[in-house]
């Protein structure tokens, strides 16, 4: 009987402020890039006219930050008729492949949903089953070495802070598990001085401390091996 009462009353006050305007007739969204507007008003099941007072703003706030791209939101009345609704979406920083299926990943690892994966090229190609795990203390590295950042293409997560990198698409890093920064210093080195994607070199293995092993194209292998013969 107290739960009818109380449903009863709050009709009656639903349906007071209706009448003296207090109905949702507009929805202003800010900070949208990626979330579908369309998609917020479904989650939160608005319609025009429903009493704006109705409207359990915390509610409303924790089924928005279910949503795939949502990082951060604020939802506001402002009488006498809109709700307002205030998103931060996170920021995609690399692509990830898993098991034939590409994912959008931010820098806490978190997937975000989208059928266009393809307009992002630009991010960092990732593999490896926890690679979205470890994505932020990748970026974070690469982020100490801007002449380099630019050009590394794909990564590949082996375990913990093990990773395999591509240079320019051609050129394979295989960076220690330990030390990784100072792996990096000396590969810009090289860089700097050798140029090493113009030395036919296909694979540097970094994983040995004090040593660093160089792996040949084909072409350059044959090349190399013709001349011993010649000699």
């Amino acid at each position: 009987h107290s739960a009818t009462l109380t449903t009863s009353i709050a009709d009656r006050v639903d349906g007071l402020m209706a009448s003296l305007g207090f109905s949702l007739e507009d929805v202003v969204v800010e900070g949208r890039m990626r979330t579908n507007k369309e998609h917020i008003l479904h989650t939160l099941a608005l319609k025009r006219g429903m009493p704006l007072l109705s409207i359990s703003l915390p509610e409303a706030k924790e089924k928005l930050e279910h949503l795939s791209w949502i990082k951060a939101v604020r939802v506001e009345r402002r009488l006498p008729d809109t709700l307002f609704i205030r998103i931060s979406e996170k920021e995609p920083v690399a692509i990830w492949q898993n098991q034939n299926k590409t994912y959008l990943v931010d820098y806490d690892g978190e997937l975000l949903e989208t059928q266009e994966a393809h307009k992002y090229k630009e991010l960092l190609l990732v593999t490896g089953h926890q690679a979205p795990k470890y994505i932020g203390q990748l970026l974070t590295l690469l982020e100490k070495f801007p002449k380099l950042k630019g050009r590394f293409t794909a990564a590949t997560h082996l375990r913990s802070t093990r990773w395999d990198i591509k240079l320019d698409g051609q050129l394979d890093i295989k960076l220690p598990e330990k030390e990784t920064e100072s792996a990096l210093e000396y590969l810009l080195a090289l860089e700097n001085h050798r140029h090493l994607t113009d030395q036919k070199i296909m694979t540097i293995d970094m994983r040995l401390p004090g040593q660093l092993i160089l792996r040949l194209t084909p072409e350059a292998s044959q090349k190399k091996n013709n001349m011993g013969k010649d000699a």
